[in-house]
Parts: C-alpha cells; sequence; structure tokens
C-alpha cells in the first residue's frame, strides 16, 4: 500500500451534531489522490455520523484508533 500523505488535521472534539461534517467536508474537497485527513472527535455518535458520512461520499476511513477518550479517523479519497 502507498503511504498515504496527511493533507491536513481537524481536531473536532469541541464541535458537535453538523459541525464537524461541516468542517470535514470542506476539507475532504480540496483533497488529492494518495492524500488523507486525519479527524479527531470526541465522542462515539459524532464517530458514527463521521463514518455514515464518509461512506455516502464514497471516502475510504483508511485507519480507526483511539487515544484515551477520543476517536481519530484518518479519511482519503
Amino acid at each position: 500500500m502507498t503511504t498515504l500523505k496527511i493533507y491536513k488535521e481537524l481536531d473536532l472534539t469541541s464541535s458537535s451534531c453538523a459541525g464537524p461534517i461541516g468542517e470535514l467536508s470542506s476539507v475532504v474537497d480540496e483533497l488529492r489522490e494518495g492524500e488523507a485527513v486525519k479527524v479527531i472527535l470526541g465522542d462515539d455518535a459524532t464517530k458514527k455520523d463521521i463514518t455514515l458520512w464518509s461512506k455516502k461520499r464514497g471516502l475510504k476511513i483508511v485507519q480507526e484508533s483511539q487515544e484515551g477518550n477520543k476517536h481519530v479517523l484518518l479519511i482519503a479519497k
């Protein structure tokens, strides 16, 4: 597998509901092939929303991890 370049890191732990998706959406539009955005989320509900939204947009969640009580997702085109 080729190494993905982290295009941007978004800490969305302080926002909830539609906030994270709005922020992520504009960043994802800027992604090029081989680039990913690292998203840090503060709760399970937001992680679920982002995961579903990513699938609808045809994006790949290439990595999922947990750091303390935060969820970290790596999302690529």
